[in-house]
């Protein structure tokens, strides 16, 4: 006989398919994420964010995002040790999104070509196709790395200790300081750039996340504390601040 932890990861499988399905069957069809003629840069772009975001941030996450070591010792305490990640590790939440999203990515198709749906609503459904293989990478990846609540662990407290200290501020930034130098330089490059040299807007789009992620990684991966990345978003600030007098002494030299 079935457990009863091996029924619910049934059902809520079960409960998940189900509500997609009907949602993504039935009408209305899903807003068009543009409108008219799409250039082939928007639709590069908005396909490969999901697998840069979710590939990206499995490269150093700690674990499962859908573990916490506290909510951890509160199971544990009263159901036994490793409870909750074996439960994660059984249930596999990453792919149980992958799979939601290609299957809401299909059914969209299928309804869009019956209705002859304008070129927006196929980019919609695409992008959940590329949700759906971006869960899919980020699990394998953090299989790969025997991450919490991905792959089975006995130790879990001996995971959790091998992991890296966070460094406090004044020594991360002295560490990881060149990870703030996109975060600094891209509103100069965005606003001088969309400005002058009339670069479309998309194409800064995906060089934007990974100037994000490049500054987040030290906070992100656990090597320094929240501070590191609350100075990132100063340096963000600090930069489009500049990069906004340097325009405007531009504009006043050029008239």
């Amino acid at each position: 006989m079935p457990s009863v932890s091996s029924l619910i990861i049934a059902s809520i499988w079960a409960v998940v398919i189900i509500v997609v399905f009907r949602g993504a069957a039935n009408p209305p069809l899903p807003e068009p994420l543009f409108f008219g003629k799409i250039p082939l840069l928007t639709i590069a772009t908005v396909l490969s964010l999901p697998v840069l975001v979710f590939g990206l941030s499995s490269l150093w996450m700690r674990h499962s995002p859908f573990y916490h070591p506290k909510l951890a010792e509160l199971v544990n305490a009263r159901l036994g040790p490793n409870t909750l990640e074996s439960f994660l590790v059984r249930l596999r939440p990453m792919l149980l999104f992958a799979v939601a999203a290609m299957l809401h990515s299909l059914v969209g198709f299928w309804r869009s070509y019956k209705s002859d749906a304008p070129p927006g609503v196929y980019l919609t459904n695409a992008f959940f196709m590329s949700a759906g293989v971006a869960f899919t990478l980020a699990h394998a990846v953090l299989y790969f790395r025997k991450a919490i609540g991905v792959y089975p662990i006995c130790d879990t407290h001996r995971a959790l200790a091998d992991m890296p200290e966070r460094k406090p501020l004044r020594e991360a930034l002295r560490v990881y300081w060149w990870t703030l130098l996109g975060v600094g330089l891209f509103p100069l490059i965005l606003i001088i750039g969309g400005e002058f040299l009339h670069i479309p807007f998309e194409a800064f789009m995906l060089p934007f996340f990974v100037v994000m992620f490049l500054a987040g990684w030290p906070w992100l991966s656990g090597r320094a504390t929240y501070s590191f990345w609350l100075v990132a978003c100063a340096v963000w600030i600090l930069g489009g601040i500049v990069a906004v007098i340097l325009l405007e002494l531009i504009r006043a030299i050029i008239a």
